[in-house]
Formats: structure tokens, sequence, C-alpha cells
């Protein structure tokens, strides 16, 4: 293989990780653009919202991994007891 085609082969790698970094850096951005959107209507809407019946659900499993979830023997079990 020649180095020049090495050398562009790195570097087209190269552009595509710095892309896909910058991408993701906008994607984050969105969220977090979301998140906040959503917060700021829950706040405005908090007085018509403290009013209103609420049902809690617990989910025990919620805060394991999934890893965890599925390694665990008889979860499903052991959740409807």
């Amino acid at each position: 293989m020649e180095k020049a085609t090495i050398i562009q082969r790195r570097y087209r790698l190269y552009q595509l990780k710095k892309s896909t970094k910058q991408r993701v850096r906008e994607l984050q951005k969105e969220s977090i653009q979301v998140w906040r959107e959503m917060q700021e209507e829950f706040k405005l809407r908090w007085a018509e919202i403290k009013t209103q019946k609420r049902v809690e659900i617990h989910i025990n499993s919620y805060s394991l991994t999934e890893l965890q979830r599925l390694t665990t023997e008889k979860l499903k079990q052991k959740e409807n007891s």
C-alpha cells in the first residue's frame, strides 16, 4: 500500500471522527434544550398540575442495569410478590 493511500485513509478517518463528535454535541444540545423546555412548561403549569390527581408507580428494578435485570434469577416473580 502506498504511503499516500495510508495518509488519505487516516485523514478520512480523522474527518469522520471529528464530524461524528460534532454531531453528538449537537444532539446533546438539542436534547438539553428539549428538556429545558419541558421543565419550563412544567413550571408554568405547576399550579394546575398540583391540584390534579396523580398515580404513583413504583418500579423496583428500574434502578438496575439491563444486564442485572436479565441475569437476576426469577426477577419477574420477585417483582410481582
